[in-house]
């Protein structure tokens, strides 16, 4: 006689799960297992709450950085130096400083 069960590959059945269902009643009891199925859901909701704050946490940490879908935004213009640091002196001329470049 040849019993395949899911532990060797073959997917689970109703079989194998009635199987487990009876093995646990015997090993713990009836009295036992109202209260285990009890702890059970509530430690799965404290998971679950717990995934959902980390999730809305993780979500709201970096309010100041663009989102992806946002179109990028223009520089301010007060952040930015005045034009007349980059243009040319009036006559064309760039004035020779004895000091080199950088030092200034």
């Amino acid at each position: 006689m040849n019993i395949p069960l899911a532990f060797f590959g073959s997917s689970m059945g109703a079989g194998e799960i009635l199987l487990i269902l009876v093995v646990i009643l015997l090993l713990f009891g009836a009295e036992r297992l109202p209260g285990m199925a009890r702890s059970l859901g509530k430690a799965l909701e404290e998971f679950r709450r717990s995934a959902r704050d980390l999730s809305r946490d993780l979500m709201n940490s970096h309010p100041s950085q663009p989102s992806r879908d946002a179109p990028p935004r223009a520089p301010d213009q007060s952040q930015l130096p005045a034009a007349s640091a980059f243009a040319d002196p009036p006559n064309g001329k760039v004035k020779e400083s004895s000091e080199p470049a950088g030092m200034t």
